[in-house]
């Protein structure tokens, strides 16, 4: 493994963090994306294990998993949904592996929901997410919620880029975001 002195990393989206490490193997790069996203992958690990310890072993093998699979990631992209179904088959393995020890059902184990009833909320979310990126190709206006979602850029970076003012680039992403929804609930009536 190549080891530089990356020091622009900071300022990198995720998909160009992952992209640069697919291609360097930079330890400092992964480093990154690992401070980025650790505590929110221990969080998920804790509400769906329940144990802090157990979250915290889980999480790291998360980590050690995504570090060693990373250039099987085709779409830097889906960085984010791609580490957290690492983490979400981490906890599941877990539950299989204690299932004799723990009652309760894995299926509301591993929801973040504080309600039962939102579970069917959280299938929802996940039909939507995996909906997502043929809906952003779809829309007109699908680039501009790329930018700003996906590569994580401020209404300022729009405003630059687009080169229009504060309003209009707000403007843009409400009827962007509109028109994916509309999208999606047309495909969702024709299912």
């Amino acid at each position: 493994m190549q080891v530089s002195n990356f020091s622009n990393a900071p300022q990198l989206t995720d998909a160009a963090l992952v992209a640069e490490f697919q291609l360097t193997s930079d330890s400092q790069v992964f480093a990154e994306l690992y401070n980025r996203y650790f505590d929110k992958v221990k969080i998920y690990c804790i509400k769906a294990l329940g144990d802090e310890q157990n979250a915290l072993d889980a999480a790291q093998d998360v980590f050690l998993k995504a570090y060693e699979k990373l250039d099987s990631l085709l779409n830097p992209q889906l960085w984010v949904a791609w580490l957290f179904s690492i983490a979400r088959n981490q906890v599941l393995n877990l539950h299989k592996q204690q299932s004799h020890n723990h009652l309760e059902p894995v299926e509301t184990c591993f929801t973040l929901a504080d309600e039962p009833s939102d579970l069917d909320a959280m299938r929802e979310l996940d039909r939507k997410l995996v909906a997502l990126p043929r809906l952003l190709d779809k829309a007109p206006e699908g680039r501009i919620l790329k930018l700003k979602y996906v590569e994580g850029r401020s209404i300022d970076q729009l405003c630059e880029d687009l080169h229009m003012n504060k309003s209009a680039v707000k403007m843009r992403l409400l009827r962007a975001r509109q028109t994916v929804v509309e999208l999606y609930e047309r495909q969702a009536v024709r299912a």
